[in-house]
């Protein structure tokens, strides 16, 4: 058995009993930061180790020295759940993160447990898919920055930053001293690749599965068929979403709260960092998650930080 049995992973079902004995216990309970977090594939997708199993898990070799990951180990309270929105979801309204329904129940779970930082994962599913089918619908061809002028008049920014400030005041209310850390989405490079379930990637269930997306690529390609074209204007969506919602809901909350996001901009340039459209590959995520580690390292109250690498 590894020395360290670094990380406590529960699903929700399992937190409450478990966050009690961590509590009760002296050996853990100073040292053992409780984590929430909610959030979309990034936080959920199960075709590799993604960005947060990458700060739940401690990675084998890592593992096999005895090295923990957070301290005397974490419990995280897992909420994620692939494809949902940030905003409220028209196609699919229970997949949809910062609306008052979920925002009531997550708070529930949050103002009666004593969290040390809150990780977000949320936005990106708010500006595919479906979105770029009925903003484009029946346009010509069109430049790059004209196609990123029709996501501005869609208003999206708007909804996905009134969603954004709606959660993240919510859970200031509660405990304004606990941080909250979301993150930017990098710049998707695979356009119009869609993602495949495999046995190796996802085990028995691939064989009821189908593929998934694209997300973009092919529902922009009437209006920015150059593959190039398609990339820069992925590229300059994910800069939107970073200065018209991240941003100003930083900015908001500046002096009422703890509301930080780390830039994930610009890290994994190569196409083999990607497994699809919007998902990196497991090494992808566990780059991404390094990045997030530090920060997560410099938030947490300082007896918890010893074991964040």
């Amino acid at each position: 058995m590894p020395r360290s049995q670094s990380v406590l992973v529960p699903r929700v079902g399992q937190f409450k009993d478990t966050y009690h004995r961590i509590k009760r216990d002296k050996r853990f309970k100073d040292v053992t930061p409780i984590i929430f977090c909610e959030g979309d594939s990034w936080f959920s997708t199960p075709l590799s180790m993604n960005m947060l199993d990458w700060l739940v898990y401690a990675p084998p070799e890592l593992e096999a020295l005895g090295v923990p990951v957070f301290g005397a180990g974490g419990l995280f309270f897992r909420a994620e759940e692939s494809g949902y929105h940030a905003s409220a979801n028209p196609k699919n309204p229970k997949a949809s993160m910062f609306v008052p329904k979920n925002i009531h129940k997550l708070s529930g779970w949050y103002k009666h447990h004593e969290f040390d930082i809150v990780l977000l994962s949320a936005g990106g599913n708010d500006f595919v898919a479906d979105f770029l089918d009925k903003t484009f619908k029946g346009l010509q061809p069109m430049s790059v920055s004209k196609a990123f002028r029709e996501i501005e008049k869609s208003g999206k920014f708007k909804t996905v930053y009134e969603a954004y400030q709606a959660f993240v005041g919510a859970f200031l209310d509660i405990r304004p001293n606990v941080p909250i850390l979301a993150h930017t989405y990098d710049y998707p490079r695979l356009l119009g690749k869609r993602a495949e379930f495999t046995v190796a990637n996802l085990g028995a269930a691939a064989i009821f599965a189908k593929g998934t997306g694209p997300w973009i690529g092919d529902r922009i390609a009437h209006v920015l068929p150059d593959t190039k074209d398609q990339r820069e204007f992925a590229r300059m969506m994910m800069d939107g979403f970073t200065e018209n919602v991240l941003m100003p809901v930083k900015k908001k909350f500046k002096t009422k709260g703890r509301f930080e996001f780390v830039d994930l901009r610009g890290i994994l340039t190569k196409d083999t960092d990607w497994f699809d459209e919007m998902h990196p590959t497991g090494e992808g995520f566990r780059i991404l998650a390094e990045v997030m580690r530090v920060r997560i390292g410099e938030l947490l109250p300082e007896g918890k930080r010893m074991g964040v690498l």
